[in-house]
């Protein structure tokens, strides 16, 4: 007997019966067929005080109700992606609810847990970027092969994010020795043995751009180069 089932509702139903009314319940079976059609409500009542108790707290919650935590934070902007478990976009609306902002290193983080490499970025008045005359900065000095900076563009900065490395698809043994075997030849090991089409990336190019958005400091000029 579990809580909140059929028989553990009938036993607190049943316990609140002065017992000389119907002695033994094993002889009242009409009150306890009674008793057990009220139960029986109850336990739907019980099973869905369970269940929006759960759907209160994004841990525990589940189906729609994890989309509907993502529209109430993000307004739309954190969709689940096609075929994506309750488990991974709950960690996902985690990260996005507790991701640093408006900070080099929160860039930096939130575009290596998006693409999985991580980015280059450059501000030209960061001396640390461009490197001094005659000074160990760490790079190359600007007559080096470090950029050039200046202190004329503060609250500036250039980012190089790299593209999620793809999966799935095959270009085919005829493109790699097209001019022994045709596309169209036997045996089919020869030829084409998939499609560009296939590929599979965990991010956009508009899922990029929206994480730099979300995180880059207002009032600021940020100029972005998405790499593959």
């Amino acid at each position: 007997m579990a809580t909140g089932d059929q028989n553990d509702i009938l036993s607190r139903l049943q316990s609140y019966i002065p017992r000389g009314w119907f002695g033994d319940w094993s002889e009242a079976p009409i009150v306890t067929a009674l008793l057990q059609g009220i139960a029986s409500v109850f336990v739907t009542m019980y099973l869905l005080i369970v269940f929006f108790k759960a759907q209160a707290r994004l841990d525990t919650s589940s189906g729609g109700w994890i989309d509907l935590w993502a529209d109430d934070f993000f307004g739309g902007s954190l969709p689940r992606k096609p075929s994506e478990s309750d488990a991974s976009y709950i960690a996902r609306i985690k990260v996005a609810l507790f991701q640093d902002r408006a900070t080099r290193p929160a860039m930096i983080s939130v575009l290596t847990q998006l693409t999985g490499r991580a980015p280059i970025i450059f501000e030209p008045a960061r001396p640390l970027d461009s490197g001094c005359m005659g000074a160990n900065t760490g790079v190359a000095s600007f007559c080096g092969v470090s950029r050039m900076g200046s202190i004329a563009a503060p609250f500036s900065c250039l980012i190089t994010a790299f593209r999620p490395l793809v999966t799935g698809g095959s270009a085919g043994a005829a493109y790699c020795n097209a001019a022994a075997w045709s596309a169209l030849s036997t045996p089919l090991s020869h030829g084409y043995t998939g499609s560009l089409s296939e590929e599979q990336t965990a991010a956009s190019d508009a899922d990029i751009i929206a994480a730099i958005n979300a995180t880059k400091p207002i009032a600021t000029n940020i100029g972005f180069y998405i790499s593959n």
